[in-house]
């Protein structure tokens, strides 16, 4: 009986010394998986220092803008064309060659256009040797004075009325008509007469179509710009009218974006761009615009602004893509912070700034902003230090290392 109770009594001594034992085997288990260290002060945690990364508040203009996406096309681009039918003798250009405005381009097969325009030079002097005899056979012009002047007087009275609106097209013409057939039968144009008789006036017409039909045989640059889509050849016929290649000025570029109804009004010609292009980056073009649509698309609801860009480095070519940032708006000696910096809590705006080590909340009021900076209308001051990296964890008083 003894020996039970003593058996009984160890049970119980165990038991006890498991409950006193348990949760302090517990407790240290998991303050070891946590990586808390039971013999930590926990007073020492105040001595953490952050590092942090900061900017001056400042003074400057606010720029705001409206962003839109476009396609780069050249300044002028123009598909050459021949006006005659001929034949290349000669070639000047190859794909991706720069020339300048009335270079030489091409060379036809001028042969029978030089035949053809000594032929006009040929019956031109024979219309000036019918002109000469006729001149000599037609009677001295008796025109009556008085009359021709009554005529032509009706004439630029008729000019006025027409100019002001006080006659109609239909009963101008049929009108003038009439007064210059009167002028001529009175024998005021008499020479007129004589040269139309003659053909001196057709010829001289056949002599400059066969003057421009032989400049026709050289076909040259419009404007400066770079050739492009070229494979022509010496020997090869051409046609009339038909595309021969391509010419870009892109000297100059112009993008074209469009932008959503409720900006457009925002945008004005003249407004400055900042330009950036996706296969060039890192670069960041300036532009103009040089005009606004007033039409709407009615299907995205969208407008059409082209932007005018200097191609400095001749770079930039048709085809690529950019995004703009349009200056609608620009708001003078406005007290500025980082967008960075801005930080929200209990739905109240703040700030962390910098003073003798120690993070310092700051709430703020605010007011317009753009992709970089904030308006501060109230809550810091230009030149105090505000923190831009590194605040998230921060807490009023926190001690800080500026690492800029």
């Amino acid at each position: 009986m003894k020996k039970n109770i003593k058996i009984f009594a160890g049970l119980i001594f165990i038991f006890l010394l498991g409950i006193i034992v348990y949760p302090y085997i517990i407790n240290k288990n998991e303050n070891s998986g946590n990586g808390i260290d039971p013999q930590m002060d926990y007073g020492s945690l105040d001595e953490i220092v952050f590092d942090v990364k900061t900017e001056k508040v400042k003074t400057g203009d606010l720029i705001l803008s409206v962003t839109a996406n476009g396609i780069v096309k050249a300044n002028k681009e123009l598909d050459v064309m021949s006006n005659i039918n001929g034949t290349i003798t000669d070639v000047y250009i190859y794909e991706g060659k720069w020339v300048a405005a009335n270079d030489l381009l091409l060379k036809l097969d001028d042969r029978e256009y030089k035949i053809a325009l000594k032929e006009a030079k040929d019956k031109l002097i024979e219309a000036k040797v019918e002109y000469g005899f006729l001149t000599k056979e037609a009677p001295v012009d008796t025109a009556e004075t008085d009359v021709v002047q009554k005529i032509n007087e009706e004439l630029k009275k008729l000019e006025t009325m027409y100019k002001n609106g006080q006659i109609e097209k239909d009963k101008y013409l049929k009108k003038k008509d009439e007064l210059e057939t009167k002028l001529l039968f009175t024998g005021a144009k008499r020479n007129d007469l004589i040269l139309n008789k003659s053909g001196y006036s057709r010829a001289i017409n056949a002599l400059e179509k066969a003057k421009l039909n032989l400049s026709y045989t050289e076909i040259r640059a419009p404007f400066a710009g770079v050739v492009g889509d070229f494979n022509l050849v010496v020997g090869q016929h051409i046609t009339s009218n038909k595309p021969l290649f391509k010419l870009f000025d892109i000297n100059t570029i112009k993008l074209h974006v469009n932008v959503l109804e409720d900006e457009i009004n925002k945008i004005k010609r003249g407004n400055s761009v900042r330009i950036e292009i996706n296969a060039l980056p890192g670069k960041e073009y300036v532009g103009k615009v040089i005009y606004v649509s007033p039409f709407i698309n009615p299907d995205n609801k969208t407008g059409k602004v082209i932007i005018k860009i200097k191609n400095v480095d001749g770079k930039i070519k048709p085809g690529m893509f950019a995004n703009a940032k349009i200056e609608v708006e620009r708001l003078k000696n406005r007290i500025l912070v980082p967008k960075e910096a801005l930080l929200v809590r209990d739905r109240r705006n703040l700030v962390f700034t910098v003073q003798d080590s120690l993070a310092k909340w700051k709430y703020v009021k605010i007011g317009k902003q753009n992709d970089k900076y904030i308006e501060i209308l109230s809550g810091v001051s230009p030149g105090e230090d505000v923190i831009v990296k590194g605040q998230y964890n921060l807490a009023h008083d926190a001690k800080v290392r500026v690492r800029n």
